[in-house]
């Protein structure tokens, strides 16, 4: 039976597919040992994903807003399983087709399934869209906490088996989009805010004429900047996780455990910073995360041992916080009439960062393409710009009609 809670649960349980990205960490040094390449041709799989996940995020987006969740997020599924497959096949000689079929089948399909469920699950949840839109967003980060483990087991330490482990997550991940995809839908009448599921028709959506208004004024260039610059500290510091935590002296099994950790600190910070949104406001919110993002990437220019440990599962809560709150940034300043368009159209901000982390780490890395203490204060000052910029740029929240009457801040 499909209601509010059934359609809530499968979109959580197809967002884990979404989270692939995040353990790319796992993946990293088997891969490296798999294939013989160096560090800097394993990491740009990881932004290579960034990249085709958010073309896949906007046209997921904007096709969300034309067809509803059930088309985009069938195709998705498809590609993003057929990836996984794929990537199991490809010869120890031929490293770079993983930039096709992991870098590009598997993160554009999870990217057409992202903005869909996020929305679908906030059609169903109109009074509560920071609820809704926080609980869907923790299962992108739960996905480490539970891929994690798998990951290892199935890989044991040798790197021979690094094929095993992608055509095992395409098994997974074909029972998990399987068992979710009947209940992805949107309600038979879409809710005003305030409203029970069914009283009010939904709006005919114009994208065209969406795009053109949100690009003319300046919010859209502010917004965009903000949402770029939260998450670099946390792009800088992930794919070079276990290497950094092997350098400041934590064992190889406390490294799982730190990312394994770091996923569920991710998972609770959508859900957490998300529901604060509902009594506080998106734009608050993320003054707060800027800020802890900021002493984070201070304090990992020099922690060792355990407050490495935890200033990573920090930085990891912030992050998920970024993640979480962003749709709701958008509505906050945008509304909630045309929710896949404004998704799609933001989330060029998560391609800005996976090009702006890269350009970050080469600009002042060792000449061994390590990290240094310069790589971390450029990633504390962006967060410093972050903080500022959107203190400058007010929201429209306490002006818009369909939130005054919920007393809550809508998502994305």
């Amino acid at each position: 039976m499909r209601n509010k809670y059934t359609v809530l649960a499968a979109c959580a349980v197809a967002m884990l597919s979404t989270g692939m990205n995040y353990i790319w960490s796992v993946f990293q040094v088997p891969v490296m040992g798999y294939y013989g390449v160096d560090s800097a041709a394993a990491s740009k799989v990881f932004y290579l994903f960034i990249t085709f996940n958010v073309i896949g995020i906007f046209i997921g987006g904007r096709a969300f807003d034309r067809l509803g969740p059930r088309i985009p997020v069938l195709i998705g599924s498809c590609l993003y399983i057929a990836g996984l497959f794929a990537s199991s096949f490809v010869p120890i000689d031929k490293f770079a087709l993983l930039y096709i079929t992991y870098s590009g089948l598997v993160s554009f399909g999870g990217g057409l399934v992202y903005p869909c469920t996020i929305s679908c699950a906030q059609q169903w949840w109109p009074d509560k869209r920071g609820f809704a839109s926080g609980f869907v967003l923790s299962m992108m980060g739960a996905s480490t906490l539970v891929l994690t483990p798998t990951i290892n087991a199935i890989i044991a330490g040798d790197p021979a088996r690094v094929p095993i482990a992608f055509s095992s997550l395409g098994l997974i991940f074909t029972v998990v989009l399987i068992a979710a995809y009947p209940f992805i839908q949107s309600p038979a009448k879409l809710p005003a805010a305030g409203a029970t599921a069914g009283e009010a028709p939904r709006d005919t959506v114009r994208n065209r004429e969406a795009v053109i208004e949100i690009l003319k004024g300046k919010t859209y260039y502010m917004l965009l900047f903000c949402i770029a610059v939260g998450p670099v500290g946390y792009f800088t510091v992930n794919p070079y996780a276990k290497i950094l935590g092997l350098e400041r002296g934590l064992s190889e099994s406390f490294i799982v455990f730190m990312i394994m950790a770091s996923g569920a600190a991710s998972a609770a910070g959508r859900l957490v910073f998300g529901k604060l949104c509902d009594n506080f406001g998106s734009r608050n919110v993320a003054s707060v995360l800027y800020c802890i993002t900021l002493g984070c990437t201070l304090g990992l220019s020099l922690a060792a041992g355990f407050w490495f440990f935890m200033l990573v599962i920090i930085l990891s809560f912030a992050f998920g916080g970024f993640a979480g709150i962003t749709p709701l940034l958008a509505v906050d300043y945008y509304g909630g009439k045309y929710i896949g368009t404004v998704i799609s159209m933001l989330s060029v901000a998560v391609l800005i960062t996976s090009f702006a982390s890269p350009a970050v780490v080469g600009m002042f890395a060792d000449s061994e393409g390590n990290l240094t203490t310069w790589n971390f204060i450029i990633c504390a000052v962006l967060s410093l710009a972050g903080l500022v910029v959107a203190r400058i740029n007010k929201d429209n929240r306490n002006k818009r009609q369909e939130i005054v009457e919920t007393g809550s801040s809508p998502a994305l």
